[in-house]
């Protein structure tokens, strides 16, 4: 499996980093986990989408520095098969389809949400299946609004837009890449809904992985002091940076 982070930022895109989107491809499957700003690295690489059978877009929630990156979808090679997954019913007891057409319907995007993909899923808490794709969805509830963190074939999980939370090292156990969010270096801003690099290297040192890929980082810190402080608790992490690409397993 690739993996490739085309989108290492939260909140504000800046001239070096794009917000979240991670690319995952497994033969002819293509997964991407969120849609923000950092999917526009997919425009102008096209050869991550050359012989693609099926696309699938999974959003761990829905504000906008994850799914502001669905409109960029029509100016992509998409194979026919493209199905877009939310945590609509899941976390908000909404239809997925419902809360994006507030944003990607008319007057705000032209072509409609439903231009953009085959069809719009729900996301379930637990396992989906999606392509070749085997997928944990477990729910973060240290937000402003819910999200969802992913496992990925056991292989590749991904924690953004929570607090720290000691439930994540266990669902992250033994997997080979955690991708977390890193919003500050080891301070308390915004601790009830964001982790640190200091926070985050602990729940990667409980869960025994291979290696920590820091995401999500705030413009305002500097990169050395989210590292340094992500390796005091873990000596295998760094702070990940737009088309860190990775071959996993």
């Amino acid at each position: 499996m690739k993996a490739v982070l085309l989108g290492s930022g939260g909140w504000i895109p800046t001239a070096t980093r794009e917000t979240c989107c991670l690319y995952l491809r497994k033969g002819s499957d293509v997964l991407f986990l969120d849609a923000g700003t950092g999917l526009r690295h997919a425009v102008e690489q096209q050869d991550l989408l050359a012989g693609a059978g099926s696309v699938h877009i999974l959003l761990s929630h829905f504000h906008l520095d994850h799914v502001v990156g669905l409109g960029y979808l029509p100016a992509l090679q998409l194979p026919e098969k493209v199905l877009l997954w939310g945590p609509g019913q899941s976390l908000y007891g909404d239809s997925t389809r419902a809360i994006l057409a507030r944003l990607l319907d008319p007057p705000f995007f032209t072509a409609g949400v439903d231009a953009l993909a085959t069809d719009v899923a729900e996301l379930a808490e637990g396992t989906n299946e999606c392509g070749a794709f085997a997928v944990l969805a477990r729910r973060q509830s240290r937000h402003s609004e819910p999200t969802f963190a992913f496992r990925v074939d056991d292989q590749v999980v991904y924690c953004s837009d929570t607090a720290a939370d000691d439930e994540n090292a266990v669902f992250a156990k033994g997997c080979s890449i955690l991708f977390h969010e890193a919003w500050t270096a080891e301070g308390t801003r915004n601790a009830d809904i964001h982790t640190s690099a200091r926070q985050a290297g602990r729940i990667a040192r409980r869960a025994e992985v291979d290696r920590l890929v820091l995401v999500h980082v705030n413009p305002l810190p500097t990169e050395g002091s989210l590292e340094a402080a992500a390796r005091a608790e873990f000596e295998c992490a760094i702070v990940g940076n737009d088309l860190l690409a990775i071959e996993v397993g």
